[in-house]
C-alpha cells in the first residue's frame, strides 16, 4: 500500500467508526464513516487517498493538492521551529521539516511543494527545495502537446514552470507576451524536448492548428475599438505584444487567415474589420 497516493483498496470490515480496508497483500487502512458511502459493501472496491497518520495507514475519499511525485500550491496553516504545516486538501496536513525549507516557510503564506518519501523515516514529505530545469527520461509528450502550467519563479533567461504537476521546464522569456505571477497557473504547449533531457515550454501554441484563438482575439479587440485596430505586418513585435499579448508571427498568420476570409482590410498603419 503506497502512502501519499490514490489507490484502489478493498472494503474489508465494517466498524461503528468506519471501514477497514485491505490492498491485494493483505495490508489494511482505515477509513473514517464520515468519509465513506452509506452504500459500500463489505468485498466492493473504493478510490481513495491513502496517507499516515501517527504510524498507521488511514484513507480518504477527499482529493489531496498533490500525490507523492508531484507539487502544488499550498498556504501553510501552522509553523513551527521543527518545520511547517500545509494545508494539503485532505483532513491530514502536510509537514515540511526546517530542513526541507528554501526560506523560512511563514503561517498564511503560499508556497510551492514537492510531495516525496523520505527514504530515512519512510514518511510523506514536503519539501521548498528543488532543481530548476531538471533532466528527464521518456516523458509522455510530444512537441505540441498542450499542458497545464504553474508559474514558479521569473529568471534572466525566462520563468520556470512547474508542468502538469510533475515535472520543471523552462518558458524563455522571448515567449512570454504578457504579464506573469509567481504561483500562477497558465496553459501552456511543449515547444521542445532537448536531448539533454530539459523542457521548452511556449504559452502560445505554435503553427496554423490554432490560429483560430488568435484570429478571434483579434475580432474582439477590433469590436473593442470601433472596428479599427492601429496595428499592422508592418508593426514591432513590441506594439503588438503590448496591444494583443501574442507574438508577430501568430499576428501575421491570424490576419493573413482574417483577411483571406473577407473579414478585414489590411492597411499600412491599421487593420479595419469589414
Amino acid at each position: 500500500m503506497n502512502a501519499g497516493q490514490t489507490q484502489t483498496l478493498t472494503i474489508a470490515e465494517k466498524i461503528s467508526s468506519g471501514y477497514i480496508l485491505k490492498d491485494e497483500l493483505g495490508e489494511k487502512a482505515f477509513i473514517q464513516k464520515i468519509f465513506a458511502d452509506e452504500s459500500w459493501e463489505i468485498g466492493a472496491e473504493v478510490e481513495v487517498f491513502v496517507y499516515q497518520d501517527d504510524g498507521n495507514l488511514k484513507a480518504t475519499t477527499e482529493k489531496a493538492n498533490a500525490e507523492v511525485g508531484e507539487f502544488a500550491v499550498m498556504t501553510c496553516v501552522q509553523s513551527l521551529p521543527t518545520g511547517a504545516f500545509m494545508d494539503w486538501g485532505i483532513i491530514k496536513d502536510l509537514f515540511i521539516p526546517y530542513k526541507q525549507q528554501k526560506s523560512k516557510i511563514l503561517e498564511g503564506k503560499r508556497y510551492l511543494v514537492y510531495v516525496y518519501t523520505d527514504e530515512a523515516t519512510g514518511l510523506t514529505t514536503g519539501t521548498t527545495k528543488f532543481k530548476r530545469n531538471p533532466q528527464y527520461e521518456n516523458l509522455p509528450y510530444r512537441n505540441g502537446d498542450r499542458v497545464d502550467l504553474i508559474m514558479m519563479n521569473e529568471s534572466e533567461i525566462g520563468w520556470n514552470v512547474v508542468i502538469d504537476k510533475k515535472y520543471i521546464g523552462l518558458v524563455y522569456a522571448s515567449d512570454v507576451f504578457k504579464k506573469l505571477y509567481p504561483l500562477s497557473d497558465e496553459s501552456g504547449y511543449i515547444k521542445t524536448i532537448r536531448e539533454d533531457g530539459k523542457i521548452d515550454v511556449t504559452l502560445q501554441a505554435q503553427g496554423f492548428e490554432n490560429v483560430d484563438e488568435f484570429k478571434q482575439k483579434i475580432i474582439d479587440k477590433l469590436n473593442d475599438n470601433y472596428g479599427l485596430l492601429y496595428l499592422s505586418d508592418k508593426s514591432s513585435p513590441e506594439e503588438i505584444k503590448d496591444e494583443l499579448q501574442m507574438s508577430k508571427k501568430n499576428f501575421k498568420k491570424a490576419i493573413g487567415s482574417l483577411y483571406k476570409d473577407k473579414v478585414i482590410d489590411i492597411q499600412e498603419d491599421k487593420i479595419r474589420l469589414l
